[in-house]
């Protein structure tokens, strides 16, 4: 497993802007730096402080076609009804089905890992700001979803696409906004 405990130096691109204003010093360098086998010291919050980090988020990326082909494989693909009573996707539902059906398959049971914005999609495991998907992972289980996930490495830490600057916010809960405008009522299909 990725070693989550806090070491090394902050990389100069992802440092605070000079005067302590909002993002990070070179958002292309940081791009292309990460993402981060362990995470620094110096990306943790402060408690006390009203001037904060990065949300860091620790990992294995996915595509929308990793999602989709999941669900069609599986039978998990949720349905709903539109506002013109047309059958419609339910994006939402569908992805918490995947991820609970990828947790249930690779024997993982100390939590269901969650989905988060990168600059694609983020199998999360936990955040730099301690929030983590239902449950605490251990790391036999993260062991396991890697081995299920067929990937080479540990889990890195990426960038958070929604909270990604230094700033003057508190960043408490992973949310997702851009969902907000969903006009699909599901008919939630629970892969148990």
């Amino acid at each position: 497993m990725s070693n989550p405990t806090p070491e090394g130096r902050v990389p100069e691109c992802l440092l605070p802007p000079k005067g302590k204003s909002v993002g990070v010093r070179d958002i292309q360098a940081a791009m292309d730096t990460l993402p981060l086998k362990t995470l620094p010291r110096g990306l943790l919050p402060k408690r006390n402080r009203y001037y904060q980090p990065p949300k860091m988020l620790l990992g294995y990326t996915v595509n929308n076609d990793w999602v989709d082909s999941m669900a069609k494989e599986h039978n998990l693909v949720a349905q709903g009804i539109n506002d013109e009573g047309n059958l419609c996707g339910d994006y939402l539902q569908t992805r918490q089905n995947v991820l609970k059906f990828v947790a249930k398959e690779a024997g993982v049971t100390s939590f269901v890992p969650a989905m988060s914005a990168i600059y694609d999609w983020l199998l999360t495991l936990m955040s730099s700001y301690g929030d983590k998907p239902a449950g605490n992972p251990t790391d036999a289980d993260i062991d396991k979803l890697q081995l299920y996930l067929k990937k080479a490495e540990p889990p890195k830490w990426y960038l958070s696409a929604l909270h990604w600057k230094w700033g003057m916010e508190l960043r408490l809960v992973e949310h997702y906004s851009m969902f907000a405008n969903t006009r699909c009522e599901s008919y939630t299909k629970d892969v148990g």
